[in-house]
């Protein structure tokens, strides 16, 4: 089960924000593991420190997220944080936006993107076209194209945190967990569920959402064609975890 702390002053209506994203997660993937300590905390779910804070102002850093402590044997978090912008905050929470960016963050949190390396799921790093190589992910990938696959299409543009941390958006469209902040209705698809089964969780897939592959035209439609777009999810920063008991 995850807990979230929050660090500094944060509203009911916003810790609310995070509460659900935390509940989301916990139908779709079991995070609990045996009693740790941490911190001086015994602790057996995963821990994420959330915080709203001035930084830069809006159009600036959007904040970072990401897992900060990591099981020795496991690999998968036992520890992260979530930090955001105000001024951006602001601005999502008037677009309508915030709720998902926060979920979708949490997922990184969780290991989506920020872990793959270490997991050795990514093939084609560098390339233009990496993938993501879990057998679980590339299963549901080609149910949704019918035709067998050797990896999910991942992010092959953007800086670090972005590029090879996302699913390939000019193929996934409005999915939760492209780079973009796409469409109006943003799913949790199977294929992404199933990717945390290649992390070792243990997952219910059942617990996604319904999704298909989009078409040329929905893709554009969703504004994806446009050759200037502004890409929010692209400022977040990932801090790097180490593993407990590797600390200092």
């Amino acid at each position: 089960m995850i807990t979230v702390i929050y660090s500094g002053e944060m509203s009911d209506l916003r810790k609310a924000v995070f509460q659900r994203a935390a509940s989301r997660w916990d139908t779709i993937l079991d995070t609990s593991f045996d009693p740790v300590t941490l911190d001086g905390v015994e602790i057996d779910g995963v821990v994420i420190r959330a915080s709203i804070d001035p930084i830069d102002g809006e159009a600036g850093v959007l904040g970072q997220a990401g897992p900060t402590v990591l099981a020795p044997q496991s690999g998968r978090p036992l520890a992260g944080v979530m930090q955001f912008d105000l001024a951006d905050v602001l601005r999502l929470e008037q677009q309508n936006s915030f709720e998902d960016v926060v979920l979708h963050e949490m997922g990184h949190v969780l290991g989506f993107g920020t872990l793959w390396t270490r997991f050795g799921l990514v093939s084609g790093s560098g390339t233009v076209n990496p993938r993501f190589t879990g057998n679980a992910a590339t299963s549901e990938y080609g149910i949704l194209t019918s035709d067998p696959h050797d990896g999910v299409p991942i992010a092959n543009t953007g800086g670090a945190g972005t590029r090879e941390g996302h699913w390939r958006e000019l193929i996934f469209g409005d999915e939760l967990l492209t780079g973009f902040l796409s469409g109006s209705s943003r799913p949790i698809s199977r294929m992404s569920v199933a990717s945390f089964a290649d992390m070792g969780y243990r997952v219910d897939l059942a617990a996604a959402d319904p999704f298909d592959l989009p078409s040329f035209r929905d893709l554009a439609q969703m504004g994806l064609m446009e050759a200037v777009r502004a890409c929010d999810l692209c400022r977040m920063a990932r801090p790097e975890p180490v593993v407990l008991g590797a600390q200092g």
